[in-house]
């Protein structure tokens, strides 16, 4: 059997991440089992900077991160039926060289694709679920708060689906990057909109607690709050009543955005599902309403610790980091 030289993306201390060298013996697969090599990977930029800063508190290192990636098939288990070898293919699995993942844990990549526009079919997927959720309809605008990858992509998926998108973030190059996506209404706060009371829906994408505050003030009687960013650390001192004071007198439904509420994949009467908003997600990218094009860069592995600390100092220039393993 081969012997294959593997590296991985490791949080190895607070505050510290590393790229790890091992070394492993191929095995026999499992029947289902698919073994590949990672081309690109995408960083969570909320989800792994919270555990980068450990802001759940208590992580145990060395810690392996990482959700999505496109990798090349090298083998495939005996009744694996919709990938083979040489296939390239869109994966749930951590920041690693060769992955091994589970036939129902892919998406095929759609011919024509660069794998680094494939890989962010798994942001879109995010806010889906609250989209699928939503009682609100096209007919009513709509508020996106926080343009990071989870918002930009949220706030093009509800104009792709004919909403009027009115999109908010404090960060100058943020807006810039949302209107060269096609976003007509950017704006640096929820007060520049000018628009209290018109939204049916407010979708909160940054996390930040003073953003759902700021959105419950803007939403008609009987809106929408989804929580889709989240809360990863305390940011403000708001009291928990100046919240339901005002979702009491607006008679607003505030639902958690959490996208796992959907089922993982698709039944005869539950369409809707994860890895179903995946494929969806890479069709739009394919096919331009999400757009991409200098949204993300590309680093390589190695440089893992400076992403991170570009994340958490906000010292990036694109709105999401893709690491790059084709050279290794």
């Amino acid at each position: 059997m081969n012997v294959y030289e593997n590296a991985s993306v490791q949080f190895v201390k607070q505050g510290k991440a590393a790229l790890v060298q091992e070394t492993f013996q191929e095995r026999s697969l499992d029947e289902t089992e698919i073994f590949g090599k990672t081309l690109v990977s995408l960083i969570s930029s909320g989800s792994e900077r919270g555990g980068y800063m450990d802001y759940f508190g208590g992580s145990r290192y060395p810690m392996e991160i990482g959700y999505a990636v496109v990798m090349q098939v090298i083998d495939t288990g005996s009744k694996v039926k919709h990938a083979k070898p040489g296939d390239i293919v869109f994966a749930s699995a951590p920041h690693r060289l060769y992955n091994f993942v589970s036939e129902d844990d892919i998406v095929p990549m759609l011919e024509g694709m660069l794998p680094e526009e494939a890989v962010l079919c798994r942001i879109p997927a995010v806010s889906m679920t609250a989209m699928l959720k939503t009682q609100i309809k096209p007919v009513e605008p709509v508020l996106v708060t926080g343009l990071g990858i989870v918002g930009l992509m949220c706030a093009q998926m509800m104009k792709h689906c004919g909403y009027t998108v009115y999109a908010v973030d404090p960060g100058e190059k943020r807006r810039q990057i949302a209107r060269e996506c096609g976003l007509l209404h950017v704006y640096a706060s929820i007060k520049d909109c000018q628009a209290a009371g018109r939204f049916g829906l407010a979708m909160e994408c940054s996390g930040a607690e003073q953003a759902a505050l700021d959105a419950l003030d803007v939403l008609r009687k009987g809106g929408e709050l989804s929580l889709i960013g989240v809360p990863w650390y305390r940011g403000t001192d708001t009291w928990a009543h100046d919240i339901f004071l005002k979702v009491f007198y607006g008679f607003i439904t505030m639902t958690s955005g959490w996208e796992w509420s959907i089922p993982r994949h698709s039944s005869e009467f539950m369409p809707g599902s994860n890895y179903g908003n995946f494929a969806v997600g890479m069709e739009w990218i394919k096919n331009g309403a999400l757009k991409v094009d200098g949204i993300y860069e590309l680093v390589d592995p190695a440089r893992c610790d400076d992403a991170y600390q570009s994340l958490v100092n906000k010292t990036y220039t694109k709105t999401c980091t893709i690491f790059d393993w084709r050279s290794m």
